[in-house]
């Protein structure tokens, strides 16, 4: 009697070709780490470009750089501008493609004010590191 056998792996091929597999992917992802570290910088260089063009657009349309920091003058805190205030990144916001945001912004109120609980806690990209796993969330 002739046996016929059937054409099939044996357990030690299917073992040698997953462990192949494996080392190739261990291979490979450090080129994928390396790949996105790299996309990460360019897209924190873009910012940084971004944020530059409109230090220059707001300083050609207005003459001056904007404030690093302006404060309005809270009603019971009697005169002193040294509570918290908008930062230049907030001056900035028309220039960032962010006109909507900030003219809900009211630079004669106290950045304290109810009228700026949506702006305060609002989140930019464009001023957060692509790189920062914080940012991410």
């Amino acid at each position: 009697m002739c046996r016929s056998r059937r054409a099939a792996f044996t357990l030690i091929e299917l073992l040698v070709v997953i462990a192949i597999i494996a080392v190739l992917i261990g291979l490979l992802l450090p080129a994928i780490q390396k790949v996105r570290a790299a996309a990460a910088r360019i897209k924190c260089k873009n910012n940084l470009k971004q944020i530059g063009l409109a230090m220059h657009s707001y300083q050609t349309r207005s003459g001056y750089f904007p404030p690093g920091f302006s404060c309005a003058v809270q009603a019971d805190d009697s005169n002193s501008p040294s509570g918290p205030g908008w930062s230049w990144a907030a001056h900035l916001l028309d220039d960032l493609d962010q006109g909507n945001l900030y003219r809900q912004i009211d630079f004669g109120k106290s950045i304290l004010d109810s009228h700026h609980d949506s702006v305060r806690t609002r989140s930019i990209t464009l001023f957060l590191c692509p790189s920062d796993p914080a940012a991410a969330t």
